[in-house]
């Protein structure tokens, strides 16, 4: 397989889509539009969504812990107050909420998606379109970065095809959370900072600001991507204060500044925001660590959801898929090195590597699960795909064999396409850790004659409280719910139906030392039950 060794990027910028390429293009970008925004209510609401809904009320977590009190019985309305928008609160009392509670949450996603509900409702389909037409916007970001990049409009519409269909991309386009907004601004900003650098004028970097200033307040991450930036800016102009070095940190102090309002509300409010985080820091054996980076990396291709929950023959048939997805992600970056110039390879390799140097040493080191995380590594996993968009305009176009890798190209989507059609039909997925039952629970509530839902907030606040917002959403009003204190046993006589909901195992210890009573398993196991029911002995 040989390939030309100069001029790559100068010939390739004037070939045309091939007639059965610019076909295919188009129906993956039909496609890819369809994913985005189909079924988006079909999913579970899962912890971090009742959250949203939480701060998009105005309402405060503690406003809604005090409320319900311990020893109150609530009417489950009392949950759907914090769900939707309300006369009392305004989207000054959205940020103040995240300035308080979550700082290490940048408030432009929240703002955004308070105005989106009032303008179409708040329901959990319209709350979470907002996400999906983020997603969609990325498509054309994708375009103009490959485009400023590599000058090739067959590699950026390569690109756009690769991201309108890649799984992981649909599962975070049907989220109601910042990701996607993440993505479309790592891409705008990218794009923006690669056309500074070509025209070197006053008003392209002022775009460059304005959009770095956006995408941190979109998510405080973007800081990663920011280094990489001015990393790839002082080597690509070799270390050398020139007018492109000048114009890049002019750009990126204004961006600072703009954005300074949001980091002093986050240094004062650290340890809360560190709190709320802590959960990073969780150790997890390295097979556990090397199992996970690799299911990420493939899922940006092919993703069949729980993964290790398939049946073995299941799981066995998916391992040739899984190397051959690693192998070309390799043989991407092997070719992208070799055969482009630094200002192309660097870029893509800053952009795919920040956040593995920050988080995978943090990982092995210190323990921790942050570089498992997939919606921390957006800025890696976008590097890859934009590395595999071109080793398929290589392929395509340098070499011989085209038919067989146009077959080759179209099994990669087709991977995303049917991993996305599995997505579409499933009312949950991996990304719901936590969650991932509230359905089933939810439907066991409402199948009981008079029910009353008891948890307890002892280490389980944030899960407990998130889960119950979610759902807040499909539990029926008949049912009540009760805060107890694991200091005080006593169940209300009036229920046919007490169920026990993820409570803490001293709550559990006191159950179990009374004499009138046991709990009946109904998901979860001993020590861990998520969902129990109280029967007398």
């Amino acid at each position: 397989m040989e390939f030309p060794k100069n001029g790559d990027r100068l010939i390739s910028q004037h070939l045309p889509l091939h007639k059965g390429l610019r076909f295919l293009i188009i129906v993956i970008l039909v496609l890819g539009i369809f994913f985005r925004f189909a079924n988006l209510e079909n999913k579970v609401y899962w912890i971090d969504e009742g959250y949203t809904s939480l701060r998009i009320s105005g309402y405060t977590e503690s406003e809604l812990i005090k409320e319900l009190g311990e020893g109150k019985i609530n009417e489950i309305k009392t949950l759907e107050k914090y769900q939707h928008l309300n006369a009392e609160k305004n989207v000054v009392d959205t940020v103040k909420g995240l300035a308080i509670e979550e700082a290490q949450l940048a408030p432009l996603y929240f703002v955004a998606v308070r105005f989106w509900v009032q303008l179409f409702g708040d329901s959990i389909a319209v709350t979470r379109s907002l996400s999906a037409v983020f997603s969609l916007l990325a498509l054309p970001c994708m375009y103009w970065l490959c485009l400023e990049l590599f000058e090739s409009s067959v590699t950026a519409w390569l690109a756009v095809a690769i991201i309108a269909v890649s799984p992981f991309q649909i599962v975070y386009a049907q989220e109601a959370r910042p990701y996607s907004l993440f993505v479309l601004l790592i891409l705008l900003s990218s794009a923006a900072l690669l056309r500074a650098m070509r025209l070197k004028t006053n008003s392209s970097w002022a775009i460059y600001a304005t959009t770095l200033a956006v995408a941190m307040y979109s998510h405080l991450l973007f800081a990663m991507v920011a280094l990489g930036h001015g990393i790839y800016v002082v080597i690509v102009e070799k270390f050398r204060i020139n007018k492109t070095v000048i114009g890049y940190f002019l750009a990126t102090i204004t961006g600072i500044l703009i954005f300074s309002p949001w980091i002093i509300v986050f240094i004062k409010n650290f340890n809360y925001a560190s709190d709320k985080t802590s959960w990073l820091s969780l150790r997890r054996p390295l097979l556990e660590l090397i199992k996970n980076w690799i299911l990420n990396i493939s899922n940006q291709f092919f993703d069949v959801g729980f993964y290790w929950n398939l049946p073995r023959p299941y799981l066995i048939s998916t391992l040739p898929l899984i190397f051959m997805i690693l192998i070309m992600i390799g043989y991407s970056y092997y070719l992208l090195l070799r055969k482009t110039e630094m200002r192309v390879w660097l870029f893509v390799i800053t952009l795919t590597c920040m956040t593995v140097v920050v988080f995978l040493p943090a990982d092995l080191i210190k323990g921790g699960i942050r570089s498992i995380n997939t919606r921390y590594m957006i800025p890696c996993y976008l590097g890859m795909q934009i590395s595999v968009a071109f080793l398929f305009t290589q392929l395509l176009i340098r070499v011989k064999l085209q038919k067989f890798w146009r077959v080759a190209l179209v099994f990669v989507l087709s991977m995303g396409i049917i991993s996305s059609c599995l997505y579409l039909s499933a009312d949950t997925w991996w990304n719901k850790s936590g969650s991932l039952l509230n359905n089933s629970i939810a439907r066991t509530v409402n199948s009981a004659y008079n029910p009353l839902i008891i948890t307890d907030f002892s280490g389980y606040s944030v899960l407990n409280i998130g889960n119950l917002l979610g759902m807040s959403h499909q539990i029926e009003p008949k049912a009540k719910l009760l805060i107890m204190s694991p200091k005080n046993i006593e169940f209300p006589g009036n229920f046919d139906n007490i169920f026990l909901y993820n409570i803490s195992q001293d709550l559990q210890k006191r159950i179990r030392e009374t004499n009138q009573y046991k709990i009946q398993i109904l998901y979860g196991q001993d020590q861990e039950i998520l969902l129990g029911k109280i029967v007398n002995k």
